[in-house]
């Protein structure tokens, strides 16, 4: 099995670090592939964000530790895409 791709709802901090930086560090758990991070709101005090990512393999236990890590935190998974390696 291979997670291929992943949308997040997540909220960060703000002010603290931009998509940018967070987006540096969500790539570093997926091969071959590509992070996109949109701003779709803004308060006083968090981002609420939509990550998506896409890859040949995406290490979903090292996204979520990157995002806690920065203060981030999830609000829903919203897709996923598993493919099968075809083993029982």
């Amino acid at each position: 099995m291979q997670l291929n791709r992943l949308v997040i709802d997540a909220v960060k901090p703000v002010g603290e670090y931009s998509i940018i930086d967070l987006a540096t560090d969500l790539s570093k758990h997926v091969k071959g592939g590509a992070v996109s991070i949109k701003v779709e709101e803004v308060d006083i005090r968090t981002e609420g964000l939509k990550v998506t990512i896409e890859g040949s393999r995406i290490n979903f236990n090292g996204i979520q530790k990157a995002l806690k890590d920065r203060g981030a935190v999830i609000n829903s998974l919203d897709e996923a895409t598993v493919l099968s390696n075809g083993k029982r």
